[in-house]
Protein backbone atom coordinates (compact mmCIF):
# COMPACT_ATOMS: atom_id res chain seq x y z
CA UNK A 1 0.00 0.00 0.00
CA UNK A 2 1.48 3.10 -0.88
CA UNK A 3 1.75 6.28 1.54
CA UNK A 4 -0.97 8.65 -0.09
CA UNK A 5 -2.91 5.60 -0.48
CA UNK A 6 -2.75 5.32 3.42
CA UNK A 7 -3.06 8.49 4.09
CA UNK A 8 -6.15 8.92 2.37
CA UNK A 9 -7.78 5.39 4.23
CA UNK A 10 -6.44 6.29 7.58
CA UNK A 11 -6.26 9.83 7.76
CA UNK A 12 -8.34 12.05 5.10
CA UNK A 13 -11.15 9.55 5.20
CA UNK A 14 -11.97 9.06 8.81
CA UNK A 15 -11.36 13.13 9.38
CA UNK A 16 -14.03 13.81 6.61
CA UNK A 17 -16.72 11.74 8.08
CA UNK A 18 -15.99 12.81 11.21
CA UNK A 19 -16.19 16.16 10.54
CA UNK A 20 -19.66 15.64 8.96
CA UNK A 21 -20.63 13.53 11.98
CA UNK A 22 -19.91 16.74 14.39
CA UNK A 23 -21.61 18.90 11.78
CA UNK A 24 -24.90 16.76 11.88
CA UNK A 25 -24.67 16.17 15.91
CA UNK A 26 -24.45 20.18 16.43
CA UNK A 27 -27.32 21.00 14.41
CA UNK A 28 -29.44 18.78 16.35
CA UNK A 29 -28.25 20.78 19.59
CA UNK A 30 -29.23 23.93 17.88
CA UNK A 31 -32.62 22.57 16.82
CA UNK A 32 -33.07 21.16 20.26
CA UNK A 33 -32.27 24.43 22.01
CA UNK A 34 -34.40 26.12 19.62
CA UNK A 35 -37.43 24.41 21.15
CA UNK A 36 -38.41 23.51 17.97
CA UNK A 37 -36.78 19.84 17.04
CA UNK A 38 -38.76 17.91 13.96
CA UNK A 39 -39.28 20.98 11.91
CA UNK A 40 -42.55 20.55 9.37
CA UNK A 41 -42.50 17.59 7.21
CA UNK A 42 -43.58 18.59 3.57
CA UNK A 43 -44.57 16.09 1.83
CA UNK A 44 -43.04 17.48 -1.72
CA UNK A 45 -39.80 15.06 -2.29
CA UNK A 46 -39.51 16.14 -5.70
CA UNK A 47 -37.53 19.26 -7.13
CA UNK A 48 -40.99 21.17 -7.54
CA UNK A 49 -41.50 24.16 -5.35
CA UNK A 50 -44.81 25.20 -4.00
CA UNK A 51 -46.20 28.31 -5.25
CA UNK A 52 -46.77 31.12 -2.59
CA UNK A 53 -50.06 32.10 -3.06
CA UNK A 54 -50.90 35.13 -4.76
CA UNK A 55 -52.54 38.30 -2.99
CA UNK A 56 -53.35 38.72 0.78
CA UNK A 57 -53.68 35.34 2.13
CA UNK A 58 -57.03 33.54 2.68
CA UNK A 59 -57.68 31.01 5.00
CA UNK A 60 -60.09 28.36 5.61
CA UNK A 61 -59.60 25.89 8.67
CA UNK A 62 -61.37 22.68 8.48
CA UNK A 63 -62.02 19.37 10.06
CA UNK A 64 -62.09 18.30 13.91
CA UNK A 65 -61.53 19.73 17.52
CA UNK A 66 -57.74 19.85 16.71
CA UNK A 67 -58.70 22.14 13.89
CA UNK A 68 -61.27 23.84 15.96
CA UNK A 69 -58.84 25.25 19.04
CA UNK A 70 -60.38 23.05 21.33
CA UNK A 71 -58.64 23.04 24.80
CA UNK A 72 -57.25 26.39 23.98
CA UNK A 73 -57.22 28.84 27.12
CA UNK A 74 -56.85 31.82 25.31
CA UNK A 75 -59.55 31.07 22.48
CA UNK A 76 -57.24 31.20 19.58
CA UNK A 77 -56.64 27.63 18.33
CA UNK A 78 -54.88 27.28 15.38
CA UNK A 79 -56.08 30.40 13.91
CA UNK A 80 -55.15 32.70 15.92
CA UNK A 81 -51.77 30.87 16.02
CA UNK A 82 -51.25 31.61 12.09
CA UNK A 83 -52.82 35.24 12.34
CA UNK A 84 -49.80 35.79 14.99
CA UNK A 85 -47.49 34.21 13.32
CA UNK A 86 -48.07 36.54 9.96
CA UNK A 87 -48.67 39.62 11.65
CA UNK A 88 -45.15 38.96 13.11
CA UNK A 89 -43.97 38.25 9.61
CA UNK A 90 -45.67 41.45 8.81
CA UNK A 91 -47.80 39.12 5.55
CA UNK A 92 -51.35 40.12 4.80
CA UNK A 93 -53.99 38.15 5.37
CA UNK A 94 -57.42 38.41 5.79
CA UNK A 95 -59.31 37.31 9.38
CA UNK A 96 -59.21 33.13 8.76
CA UNK A 97 -62.65 31.27 8.46
CA UNK A 98 -62.71 28.52 10.60
CA UNK A 99 -65.40 25.88 9.75
CA UNK A 100 -64.56 22.79 11.81
CA UNK A 101 -66.32 20.57 14.18
CA UNK A 102 -65.33 19.26 17.44
CA UNK A 103 -65.50 15.38 16.98
CA UNK A 104 -65.63 15.71 13.16
CA UNK A 105 -64.26 12.30 11.56
CA UNK A 106 -63.35 11.71 7.58
CA UNK A 107 -67.04 10.77 6.81
CA UNK A 108 -68.24 13.99 8.29
CA UNK A 109 -65.82 16.26 6.73
CA UNK A 110 -66.78 15.21 3.32
CA UNK A 111 -70.52 15.08 3.75
CA UNK A 112 -69.26 19.17 4.77
CA UNK A 113 -67.74 19.94 1.98
CA UNK A 114 -71.33 19.02 0.07
CA UNK A 115 -72.61 22.03 1.05
CA UNK A 116 -72.43 24.98 -1.31
CA UNK A 117 -71.49 27.48 1.25
CA UNK A 118 -68.66 25.79 2.09
CA UNK A 119 -67.48 24.72 -1.04
CA UNK A 120 -67.78 28.46 -1.93
CA UNK A 121 -65.51 29.71 0.95
CA UNK A 122 -62.81 26.38 -0.08
CA UNK A 123 -62.67 28.22 -3.52
CA UNK A 124 -62.61 31.62 -2.26
CA UNK A 125 -59.16 30.66 -0.31
CA UNK A 126 -55.48 30.33 -1.13
CA UNK A 127 -54.75 28.31 1.98
CA UNK A 128 -56.44 25.53 3.26
CA UNK A 129 -55.62 24.07 6.76
CA UNK A 130 -57.08 20.23 7.86
CA UNK A 131 -56.90 18.50 10.93
CA UNK A 132 -58.66 15.34 10.28
CA UNK A 133 -58.41 11.71 10.60
CA UNK A 134 -57.53 11.21 14.40
CA UNK A 135 -61.21 10.32 15.14
CA UNK A 136 -60.87 8.04 12.46
CA UNK A 137 -57.96 6.12 14.30
CA UNK A 138 -58.25 6.36 17.62
CA UNK A 139 -61.83 5.99 18.04
CA UNK A 140 -64.19 7.13 21.11
CA UNK A 141 -63.24 7.33 24.91
CA UNK A 142 -64.03 3.73 25.63
CA UNK A 143 -62.11 3.00 22.74
CA UNK A 144 -59.04 4.40 24.03
CA UNK A 145 -59.23 2.59 27.27
CA UNK A 146 -58.09 -0.25 25.90
CA UNK A 147 -54.77 -1.05 24.48
CA UNK A 148 -55.06 -0.96 21.19
CA UNK A 149 -58.01 -1.11 18.51
CA UNK A 150 -59.26 -4.21 17.54
CA UNK A 151 -57.69 -4.01 13.76
CA UNK A 152 -55.40 -1.45 13.78
CA UNK A 153 -53.60 -1.94 10.30
CA UNK A 154 -57.27 -1.89 8.63
CA UNK A 155 -58.11 1.35 10.64
CA UNK A 156 -54.81 3.23 9.22
CA UNK A 157 -55.65 1.65 5.77
CA UNK A 158 -59.30 3.13 5.60
CA UNK A 159 -58.60 6.21 7.38
CA UNK A 160 -55.60 7.31 4.92
CA UNK A 161 -58.17 6.49 2.04
CA UNK A 162 -60.41 9.13 3.31
CA UNK A 163 -57.90 11.31 4.19
CA UNK A 164 -57.20 11.64 0.38
CA UNK A 165 -60.74 11.50 -0.59
CA UNK A 166 -60.58 14.74 1.68
CA UNK A 167 -57.65 16.09 0.21
CA UNK A 168 -58.91 15.14 -3.33
CA UNK A 169 -62.48 16.68 -2.59
CA UNK A 170 -60.54 19.94 -1.37
CA UNK A 171 -58.49 19.81 -4.95
CA UNK A 172 -61.72 19.66 -7.11
CA UNK A 173 -62.81 22.99 -5.26
CA UNK A 174 -59.54 24.94 -6.07
CA UNK A 175 -57.02 23.50 -7.56
CA UNK A 176 -54.68 26.05 -6.43
CA UNK A 177 -54.90 26.37 -2.61
CA UNK A 178 -51.76 25.98 -0.74
CA UNK A 179 -52.98 22.66 1.68
CA UNK A 180 -51.73 22.29 5.20
CA UNK A 181 -52.68 18.93 6.59
CA UNK A 182 -52.01 18.99 10.25
CA UNK A 183 -50.37 15.61 11.71
CA UNK A 184 -50.86 13.31 14.65
CA UNK A 185 -49.21 13.85 18.07
CA UNK A 186 -49.53 11.13 20.97
CA UNK A 187 -51.98 12.92 23.78
CA UNK A 188 -52.01 8.86 25.93
CA UNK A 189 -48.34 8.64 26.79
CA UNK A 190 -49.72 7.69 30.28
CA UNK A 191 -51.74 5.10 29.51
CA UNK A 192 -51.66 1.39 27.70
CA UNK A 193 -53.01 2.84 24.46
CA UNK A 194 -50.20 5.24 24.70
CA UNK A 195 -47.40 2.49 23.75
CA UNK A 196 -50.01 2.06 20.55
CA UNK A 197 -49.90 5.41 19.14
CA UNK A 198 -46.30 6.30 19.30
CA UNK A 199 -45.65 3.73 16.19
CA UNK A 200 -48.98 4.36 14.99
CA UNK A 201 -48.33 8.43 14.68
CA UNK A 202 -44.99 7.67 13.04
CA UNK A 203 -46.19 5.19 10.36
CA UNK A 204 -48.77 7.98 9.57
CA UNK A 205 -46.88 10.78 9.18
CA UNK A 206 -44.58 8.33 6.86
CA UNK A 207 -47.98 7.69 4.77
CA UNK A 208 -49.55 10.71 4.27
CA UNK A 209 -45.98 12.19 3.38
CA UNK A 210 -45.49 9.71 0.68
CA UNK A 211 -49.09 9.66 -0.62
CA UNK A 212 -48.82 13.33 -1.32
CA UNK A 213 -45.37 13.93 -2.40
CA UNK A 214 -46.25 14.65 -6.04
CA UNK A 215 -48.47 17.40 -4.33
CA UNK A 216 -46.25 20.49 -4.12
CA UNK A 217 -48.91 22.25 -2.65
CA UNK A 218 -49.45 19.84 0.00
CA UNK A 219 -47.80 20.12 3.41
CA UNK A 220 -47.68 17.85 6.12
CA UNK A 221 -47.09 19.75 9.06
CA UNK A 222 -45.66 17.41 12.18
CA UNK A 223 -46.73 17.63 15.43
CA UNK A 224 -45.58 14.76 17.52
CA UNK A 225 -42.53 16.48 18.07
CA UNK A 226 -44.02 19.53 19.52
CA UNK A 227 -45.73 17.49 22.54
CA UNK A 228 -43.03 14.41 22.78
CA UNK A 229 -40.90 16.22 24.82
CA UNK A 230 -42.85 19.02 26.93
CA UNK A 231 -46.09 18.54 28.42
CA UNK A 232 -48.10 21.16 26.07
CA UNK A 233 -51.47 19.53 26.53
CA UNK A 234 -54.37 21.29 27.97
CA UNK A 235 -56.27 20.68 30.87
CA UNK A 236 -58.44 17.99 29.31
CA UNK A 237 -54.86 15.96 28.20
CA UNK A 238 -56.22 15.45 25.22
CA UNK A 239 -55.90 18.59 23.10
CA UNK A 240 -53.01 20.96 22.80
CA UNK A 241 -52.60 24.34 25.20
CA UNK A 242 -52.08 27.36 24.84
CA UNK A 243 -48.56 26.58 23.78
CA UNK A 244 -48.76 23.62 21.80
CA UNK A 245 -51.40 25.41 19.00
CA UNK A 246 -48.95 28.71 18.76
CA UNK A 247 -46.60 26.19 17.70
CA UNK A 248 -48.32 24.42 15.15
CA UNK A 249 -49.52 28.19 13.80
CA UNK A 250 -46.06 28.96 13.99
CA UNK A 251 -44.87 25.77 11.72
CA UNK A 252 -48.04 26.66 9.27
CA UNK A 253 -46.88 30.71 9.36
CA UNK A 254 -42.97 29.64 8.28
CA UNK A 255 -44.53 27.74 5.53
CA UNK A 256 -46.58 29.70 3.84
Amino acid sequence: MTGTLRKLLFWYLPVTIALAAATLFGYGFHLLFRDDVGTTIAAPVTEAVARAPQGPLRIVILGDSVARGTGDETGEGIGGAIDKELQRRSITHDQHVNLAVNGAKSADLLRQLDSPSIRRFVAEANVVVVSIGGNDLFGDVAGRAADRPPDPAAAMNRTEEQVAKVIGEIRAINGNARIFYVGLYNPFVTTKFGTFVNPAVTEWTVRLTRRFSKDDNVTIVQTFDIFSHRDRLSADRFHPGAEGYRMIGRRIGESI
